[in-house]
């Protein structure tokens, strides 16, 4: 028993500094600048709060939680592959982000695109959270509208910017 232990140990150890290598990586990835840092956990908390407020309103749908469970509205397999599908895109979207940065010989540029991804997928979420709210029954509509016009108006600004700092290059 104590060479199981001893073995269990060494094994512990052994895949700290592996661990170590793989945060590493995504960090260098993910993360070359501060800001990456900030919007990516802005993206994720909307994610999050997307996934929450789409069960609440299949809930508020269904009559309650528990007979959106019995209905299987909630674990629908259709409802995962969506999630999945979002949560694998947007992690691409960032990796990609990130990588810009690395490869890039101009920041401004790399910067310039994180921004546009990062405020694009942020508006969208935010779209997704109050479309949620308003097929739960919150009045809302007017904010969703105001969301969707702020997103096109983002988008026209930055692409004005980058390709005046095109030009300017």
């Amino acid at each position: 028993m104590e060479q199981w232990q001893h073995y269990g140990e060494k094994v512990i150890s052994g895949a700290k500094p592996f661990l170590g290598i793989i945060l590493a990586c995504i960090n260098y990835i993910l993360f070359p600048d501060q800001a990456y840092q900030t919007a990516t956990m802005a993206v994720g908390i909307t994610i999050l709060l997307d996934i929450i407020t789409k069960y609440i309103a299949l809930s508020k749908q269904a009559g309650s939680y528990r007979n959106a469970v019995k209905t299987k509205v909630i674990w629908s397999k259709t409802l995962w592959e969506g999630t999945k599908i979002k949560l694998i895109s947007y992690l691409v979207v960032a990796i990609l982000a990130g990588l810009s940065y690395r490869v890039t010989m101009l920041t401004q540029v790399s910067v310039f695109l994180a921004t546009v991804v990062y405020s694009v997928v942020f508006l969208r979420e935010a779209q997704s959270i109050l479309e949620n709210l308003c097929d739960a029954g919150a009045d809302l509509k007017w904010l969703l509208i105001w969301t969707k016009r702020k997103q096109e108006q983002i988008l026209e600004s930055e692409i004005q910017k980058g390709s005046d700092k095109i030009e300017q290059i």
